[in-house]
C-alpha cells in the first residue's frame, strides 16, 4: 500500500480555484433538496472519479453545467437501480413492523419492535453491500460514458472482488469517519457549525472519488485514461510515478 495520506489530503487544494470549488459544491450540497444542485454534485463526482482514474494533480472545477447535469442525472439513476433492493426491502419492514405494532396486543408490539430494529440492521448491511456494488457501475459509467456501462456485470464482479477496489473503499470509510467526527465536533456550534461541516464534506468528497476512481481504475489494470502532469496524490495499489 502506498497511499501518501498527507498528498492527498491536499489533493483539493492543489487548484488556483479550489475556494470557488468547494464554495459551489457545498452549497450545491446544502440546496440539495431542490434536486437539480444533487445531481450537479453527482456530475462533478463524476469529473472527480476520472481525475482518480487519470490520477490527476488537480482537482475538476465546475463549468459546462449542462454536461454536469446531464452526467449527474444519470449516475443517480444507476445509483438508485443498485438501491432498488434494499429501498424494498425498507419499506417492507418499516410497513411490516408498523402493522404489528398497531396491532395493540402485547405479543404485536414485541415483533414489531423486533422486527422493526433487525430488519433495519439488514436493510443497512443490503445498502452497503449495493452500495459497494453499485458504485462501480457509477465509475464504469465515469469511464466509458454510457448507461449500459453501469450494469457491465463482467466488469463490474472483476472489480468489486479486487484488492485494490477493497482497499480504496476502506480508505473513504475512515475519511468518512473522521469528517463525521469533524462534522460532531463543529455541530458543537448551532447552525453554523452544521453549514460549515457540510463544506468539509463537500471537501472529503473530492478525496473520497478520486480515491474510488483510482480503485477502479487499479482494479481494471487499464491505468490512467491520460497522462496527468505534477504531483498527484499515490492511489491505492498502483506505485508512485
Amino acid at each position: 500500500m502506498d497511499t501518501d495520506i498527507e498528498t492527498l489530503l491536499r489533493y483539493p487544494l492543489q487548484s488556483e480555484t479550489w475556494l470557488s470549488t468547494v464554495l459551489i459544491g457545498g452549497i450545491a450540497l446544502l440546496l440539495s433538496f431542490l434536486l437539480i444542485p444533487l445531481f450537479v454534485v453527482a456530475g462533478y463526482g463524476m469529473r472527480a472519479i476520472r481525475a482518480g482514474m487519470d490520477r490527476a494533480a488537480e482537482p475538476p472545477v465546475f463549468d459546462d453545467w449542462g454536461e454536469l447535469l446531464t452526467e449527474g442525472f444519470v449516475a443517480s439513476i444507476i445509483g438508485f437501480v443498485y438501491q432498488l433492493v434494499p429501498t424494498v426491502v425498507f419499506f417492507t419492514v418499516v410497513g411490516g413492523s408498523l402493522a404489528a405494532l398497531v396491532t395493540g396486543s402485547d405479543l404485536g408490539a414485541g415483533i414489531g419492535v423486533v422486527g422493526l430494529f433487525g430488519g433495519l440492521f439488514v436493510w443497512w448491511l443490503l445498502a452497503i453491500a449495493f452500495g459497494y456494488v453499485g458504485v462501480a457501475g457509477v465509475a464504469n459509467y465515469a469511464r466509458e460514458g454510457s448507461f449500459g456501462a453501469g450494469f457491465d456485470l463482467d466488469t463490474i464482479a472483476s472489480v468489486v472482488t479486487s484488492r485494490e477496489y477493497l482497499l480504496a473503499w476502506v480508505y473513504v470509510v475512515l475519511l468518512n469517519i473522521a469528517v463525521g467526527i469533524v462534522g460532531t465536533a463543529l455541530n458543537v456550534v448551532p447552525i453554523l457549525g452544521g453549514i460549515v461541516g457540510v463544506f468539509v464534506g463537500f471537501y472529503a468528497f473530492i478525496i473520497a472519488a478520486w480515491l474510488l476512481g483510482d480503485g477502479f481504475a487499479a482494479a481494471t489494470k487499464r491505468g490512467p485514461r491520460t497522462t496527468s502532469t505534477g504531483d498527484s496524490p499515490i492511489g491505492v495499489g498502483r506505485s508512485k510515478p
